[in-house]
């Protein structure tokens, strides 16, 4: 059954941050004229010193005309259904890495495909961060079991990753944006790659200090039985 999961601390966070730049921008860029998307948005034709911000601002560059409200809208909704479970589950430090982990890979991949197939193509939105979110939340569970993906359809946890590829996939057919795909495979990726990362083995220099911590209480390994295992 499909609910909408808690509004978690640094997902809440995260929401009205967006929200504000783009409100901001709109002040800017209709009103103001200052051209405040470009200097936000990644520029994959011509890379430059600029780039070095971009590289992080591109997720808080948004499209400042009308017909950008409902997509607005529609990505800060499926940003609160999509991250706020891993929130839930690794905790705000966690999810703060995904979040920049996935805007990284997502800006590099499109900087080199942009180099190999030039076009005056720019990369900006939280969609990486939304794409990341989602390709980590279900990679975390692969070999778990299924999910109910919106409380609705029952799925293997990495047929909601293929899922979300055939969704890429389809908007590169109808765009022919091969930057635009390349930033959803890196954002993809950056997020499996992040579960990866948690699931390394603890370095000598943490399991020293363990042995040297004392403690009266035993650690006990496994998940909550009411950890969420669904993605909304």
């Amino acid at each position: 059954m499909f609910r909408f999961p808690p509004l978690t601390p640094f997902v809440k966070k995260l929401l009205i941050a967006l929200f504000a730049a783009w409100i901001v921008q709109i002040i800017l860029q209709n009103w103001a004229g200052v051209p405040i998307f470009e200097f936000l948005a990644l520029s994959t034709a011509r890379p430059g010193v600029n780039t070095l911000w971009q590289l992080g601002t591109h997720v808080f560059a948004f499209p400042t005309g009308p017909q950008a409200v409902f997509s607005m809208l529609i990505i800060l909704l499926f940003l609160w259904l999509m991250l706020a479970p891993f929130e839930q589950r690794f905790g705000e430090k966690r999810t703060i890495q995904l979040c920049v982990v996935a805007a990284l890979s997502s800006a590099v991949l499109a900087l080199v495909v942009g180099l190999i197939v030039p076009s005056p193509s720019a990369l900006y939105g939280a969609q990486a961060i939304l794409l990341g979110s989602i390709a980590a939340f279900a990679w975390s569970y692969r070999g778990q079991g299924r999910m109910s993906f919106f409380g609705v359809i029952d799925m293997k946890p990495v047929h909601i990753i293929y899922l979300v590829l055939a969704l890429s996939a389809l908007m590169f057919i109808t765009s022919g944006d091969a930057v635009a795909l390349a930033a959803d495979i890196g954002a993809i990726g950056g997020g499996m790659a992040f579960i990866e990362w948690l699931r390394r083995p603890p370095g000598k220099r943490r399991r020293a200090k363990r042995r040297k911590k004392k403690s009266s209480l035993d650690v006990v390994q496994g998940g909550r039985a009411d950890e969420p295992r669904w993605l909304n």
